[in-house]
């Protein structure tokens, strides 16, 4: 997690006369795949209104105000790209245990709190018996097979790449 960084900037009021702060927290604690769309769609016209807000925003420092735009453009882009993660599966032959899928999961931002050297993870989906009589009936376009894969890509992704968004004070909390 990132060092939490305040800044003085203070929610603004949309045209509705709803608070715009950034803080998505308890209206999506235990975010869902499915909730995710709602929650990109959320975070984009805050951050739209917030940027095309006619209302002075106590600014402290032209800075803080450029931080604050390039974090929320890098997580709709990084939000976006959770919702259509690029990946190929595969089947692995283990010396000591039976073959198995993994998902080849192409991700550039961070595993554990830092960017990966690699452009890749593997993700263990399943043995190929949980689906397939043998290596050689092993079909990987299976819809019900491609279901559990994306949803062990998405379980996996929140464990070791928590969504971490940041409030308009600065202060950065995880869904």
């Amino acid at each position: 997690m990132q060092n939490n960084i305040i800044y003085n900037l203070e929610p603004i009021k949309n045209k509705n006369g709803r608070l715009i702060s950034f803080d998505y927290a308890k209206a999506f604690s235990g975010l869902t795949r499915s909730e995710l769309n709602l929650l990109i769609g959320l975070i984009q016209n805050d951050f739209n209104q917030f940027i095309s807000s006619d209302i002075e925003v106590t600014i402290p420092s032209i800075k803080e105000l450029i931080d604050f735009s390039d974090f929320w453009k890098s997580k709709i882009e990084e939000l976006k790209y959770r919702d259509n993660v690029t990946y190929t599966l595969s089947v692995v032959k283990n010396r000591e245990s039976s073959p198995t899928i993994l998902a080849k999961v192409k991700w550039h931002y961070k595993l554990n709190g830092k960017v990966p050297k690699s452009k890749y993870t593997s993700v263990h989906i399943c043995s190929v018996s949980k689906y397939f009589k043998d290596r050689e009936s092993v079909n990987l376009k299976n819809p019900t097979l491609i279901y559990d894969a994306e949803n062990k890509i998405w379980e996996y992704l929140n464990r070791v790449s928590p969504i971490e968004l940041m409030k308009i004070t600065g202060e950065i909390y995880t869904l």
